[in-house]
């Protein structure tokens, strides 16, 4: 018995998550700007690595969206953010259910992922 404990007890302690964002406080709704922030510099790195051209001289803010020149959501990009916020906050963005195209979406998603619990 005592061999199962210790065997299921390192099971659990190495399963851990690598990589989590620790929100002060213990809530995003505690400190919205330092979240807000964290996501902006997550989000405006992927979209200067996926798309240089388009996004080194393009300041990020909380109203950035990522449409294409026609106005339409770039889908694409929208699954590399996904990806972004999924690493960086260790959540997992139901895809079906959210489409990330602003940094306001993105806030609201890792809002509802965090302080539901």
């Amino acid at each position: 018995m005592y061999k199962q404990l210790s065997k299921f007890s390192k099971t659990l302690s190495t399963q851990a998550p690598i990589y989590t964002y620790h929100f002060p406080n213990g809530s995003v709704y505690n400190n919205p700007a330092v979240t807000a922030k964290r996501i902006i510099k997550i989000v405006g790195d992927r979209l200067r690595k996926i798309d240089p051209e388009r996004w080194e001289s393009t300041p990020i803010t909380f109203n950035t969206n990522w449409n294409d020149a026609a106005g339409y959501v770039d889908v694409a990009t929208c699954i590399h953010i996904h990806d972004a916020l999924e690493k960086e906050f260790g959540i997992e963005v139901k895809d079906r259910a959210f489409l990330v195209s602003s940094i306001e979406t993105a806030f609201y998603i890792v809002n509802i992922h965090h302080d539901s619990h």
